[in-house]
């Protein structure tokens, strides 16, 4: 059903746009996604035959290590970050469906009664971050495979923002969400 004139009248405009702004996630994710796409690409996976002399094939040994789990990462990202966009596209374009179609009391119902699937977008998204961060520093790792120092900054500063993330999800949750 449509919206009454007195939940038209009590509608703020300024509180939709500012949920519907909220649902930014899938575009973020999708960045994201591009460039996980990339790094994928870019990366060497190819695992190579074991040899036979025993320091060599350690590191040989190591290397598939460190290129199945960049391939778990990536795949983790990607699909993640596939869940991600669609979920909150989804829920934007019906979003704006609604209002659009003067249906405010129905957004309302409707919003609320998706929060478990927005729950579900913002984990992934950060699940996202997480795996993307981790691919890029494991492709550090094997496209610079005699200076592999070189992913020292990048695991520095991805262990500074997951510390930092953590601390935010936390504060949100016992501030806004308690």
């Amino acid at each position: 059903g449509g919206a009454t004139a007195g939940a038209a009248a009590a509608f703020d405009m300024g509180l939709a746009k500012t949920r519907l702004e909220g649902l930014a996630y899938g575009t973020v994710t999708s960045l994201m996604m591009s460039g996980a796409l990339r790094l994928f690409s870019a990366t060497p996976k190819k695992l190579m035959p074991v040899p036979d002399d025993s320091d060599l094939a350690k590191k040989v040994r190591f290397d598939h290590c460190l290129k199945i789990i960049f391939g778990l990462c990536m795949s983790i990202s990607v699909a993640l970050g596939l869940y991600t966009t669609t979920i909150f596209t989804i829920m934007s374009i019906y979003s704006k469906t609604a209002l659009g179609m003067g249906l405010q009391s129905d957004y309302y119902k409707w919003f609320d009664a998706c929060w478990t699937y927005r729950k579900w977008g913002f984990l992934s998204f950060l699940g996202t971050i997480l795996t993307f961060n981790a691919s890029w520093i494991l492709s550090l790792i094997l496209i610079y495979d005699d200076i592999r120092w070189l992913a020292l900054p990048a695991i520095v500063v991805g262990l500074v923002g997951i510390y930092h993330y953590n601390s935010i999800v936390g504060l949100a949750g016992a501030i806004i969400y308690s």
